[in-house]
């Protein structure tokens, strides 16, 4: 069993003087880095290396994300970090098995300037139902586990 994991990039932050950053909205591109904080001990989880989402800047210290295949989400900024805790959730039933994975995923970073940024997100993966053990033993890992993933983001067009 492969935890999905849909790797996005943002927002806002502030510069070294201490005066917010306003992150510009536009289509981003991001590049995804390496694999740490590995609690699921998943030899490969899938991931998305690179690809493009849509940030739109809503003014008030908030972003919304657009990613294909998703839907949008919200990040929220504080200082130079930003936080986006509901990035995505699913549920993903393990066949013939009475056990439904759930995979929680949030991002956290910093933003370096309106077009840049940098940061992490992480996949908490937990089971319900009568068989977890044994779908856990045929994916090769112990639940619940987390693990996270580093990515880059930098704005690419309008």
């Amino acid at each position: 069993m492969r935890f999905a994991m849909l790797a996005i990039g943002l927002v806002l932050g502030c510069d070294d003087g201490g005066s917010p950053i306003e992150p510009v909205s536009g289509s981003w591109g991001y590049l995804e880095g390496d694999l740490f904080d590995d609690g699921c001990h998943y030899g490969d989880p899938a991931t998305s290396p690179m690809g493009t989402f849509r940030l739109v800047n809503n003014g008030d210290r908030t972003m919304t994300i657009t990613t294909t295949g998703d839907p949008p989400f919200s990040c929220t900024l504080d200082g130079a970090s930003y936080a986006c805790p509901d990035r995505a959730s699913s549920d993903v039933p393990v066949p013939t098995l009475d056990a439904t994975l759930h995979l929680h995923v949030a991002a956290y970073g910093t933003f370096s300037s309106p077009t840049a940024t940098a940061g992490h997100q992480t996949v908490v993966a937990t089971c319900t139902g009568t068989q977890c053990d044994l779908a856990a033993a045929a994916a090769g890992v112990t639940l619940p586990c987390n693990f996270s993933v580093r990515y880059t983001a930098s704005r690419v067009g309008p």
